[in-house]
This record gives C-alpha cells, sequence and structure tokens, in this order.
C-alpha cells in the first residue's frame, strides 16, 4: 500500500506551498483532508481522533492530511500509525510567520485569534479564539506558541521529514527531487506553485517581508524570547 502523507505546520508557514508542490510535482493527490475540529473531532481525546482516523486506515487516499497541531496533541494519535504516514513538517524563519499570521488573523471576520495594531502587539498577545485547538497549552503569547510549537515538532521521536519555507523558495528543485527520494517515485513534473495554487488567503509569498514590519524593539523581544531554538 502506497502510505499516506501528513503535511504539518505552525499557521502560515507554508503549509500550502509544500502541499501544492507534492500535488502538482508527483499526481494523484487532490486536495488536502484537515485534521481539526470541523469533523467534530476534539485532538485532546485520542481515542476518539485515532477512532476517526481509522475510516483511512489500510488504504490509499488519493489527499493530502494536513494539520497545525503541536506534537503533544497528535503523537499520541499519529504515534500508532506511523506504518501508513510520511510525516513532513514545514518550518519559516518565525519573523515572517509572525508577519504573515498576524496579517492573515487581521484579515478574519470571525474571532479566529488575537487582532492587534502592529505586529510587535502581535507576538507578545495571548493567544486566544479557534486557533487554540492546535495548542497543547492554553496560557501562552503568539511567539510563545510558534517557539513551543517548533522546538516541539523536532524532537518528536519518530521520523518526520523538515522541509524549511525558504528552501522551497530558493531551491525548489533540490527539495522536489528529496521528495522524490523520500516517496520512493520520480516527479512527473518540476512545476513551481504560485500564489494562485489552491491556499487559504495567501498574501506575498516572500522571504524577509517581517523588515517591513518590525520595530528594533520588536527583533529584540523575538531574539530574546527564540534562544531556546538556536540553543
Amino acid at each position: 500500500m502506497r502510505k499516506k502523507i501528513l503535511v504539518v505546520s505552525h499557521e502560515r508557514s507554508g503549509t500550502h506551498f509544500l502541499m501544492n508542490t507534492i500535488t502538482r510535482c508527483f499526481g494523484e493527490l487532490l486536495g488536502w483532508i484537515d485534521l481539526d475540529d470541523k469533523h467534530g473531532v476534539n485532538w485532546r481525546d485520542p481515542e476518539m481522533a485515532r477512532a476517526w482516523l481509522a475510516q483511512f486506515k489500510g488504504q490509499f487516499v488519493p489527499a493530502l492530511f494536513k494539520s497545525h497541531h503541536a506534537l503533544p496533541l497528535l503523537a499520541p494519535v499519529i504515534g500508532q500509525e506511523l506504518d501508513e504516514y510520511i510525516v513532513f513538517y514545514v518550518q519559516r524563519d518565525g519573523r515572517d510567520v509572525m508577519t504573515s499570521f498576524w496579517i492573515y488573523l487581521n484579515r478574519l471576520v470571525d474571532d479566529w485569534g488575537p487582532k492587534t495594531a502592529t505586529v510587535g502587539e502581535f507576538m507578545r498577545a495571548p493567544s486566544r479564539g479557534v486557533i487554540t485547538q492546535y495548542q497543547s497549552d492554553e496560557r501562552i503569547t503568539m511567539l510563545q506558541r510558534w517557539v513551543d510549537h517548533v522546538a516541539g515538532w523536532n524532537r518528536a521521536d519518530f521520523l518526520v521529514h523538515r522541509v524549511s519555507y525558504e528552501s522551497l523558495h530558493a531551491q525548489h528543485d533540490a527539495v522536489v527531487d528529496r521528495i522524490a527520494a523520500i516517496l520512493e517515485q520520480p516527479p512527473v513534473t518540476r512545476a513551481r506553485p504560485g500564489l494562485d495554487a489552491p491556499s487559504i488567503l495567501p498574501w506575498r509569498g516572500k522571504v524577509g517581508t517581517w523588515r517591513e514590519f518590525f520595530t528594533a524593539a520588536d527583533s529584540d523581544y523575538f531574539e530574546r524570547n527564540t534562544k531556546r531554538l538556536r540553543g
């Protein structure tokens, strides 16, 4: 049986950039299945989550699986299904993540998360709203939330194939070659997806946009609060 593919990331990290690269370059996969509460699943309840995933057991699914969950929430569920999944984790410069996420949440009408006047205020704001379904600790700032997510998935005790947003931009063909080796199949094309590819409220799709929005104090705050990712 061909394994199913799960793409995990913190929001606004290039999730759809990678998913669209896989679907375009390797064929057979159409769209994605979100692992979130829209299916009536409480992902804080591993038994309920495993029961929902059981519907896909033992079969190839012609769609990607997508998750924004922190490792402590998803590991107890997917850990027992690893023989059926290839797991990719997309990681992006946290300053660009914060900037894109700030723009994204301010564009939404519903209460998905904090809305602030600046990205600096956003990083320091307590996480709230719909997005808290993905985090294991509910009492954290938006920047702490990102740090926890990345730190967690970087120490997963099962095989996770990490792809950076920046490498997708600068070395797309090389990333496609790496994915081909992981999937053990050659690409059918090397087409690079643009902002018109399926996604959710795409913004600029660039690297380094944070420089237009961060103050010196914001940069200092970011550096001080992300030290454990560089240790």
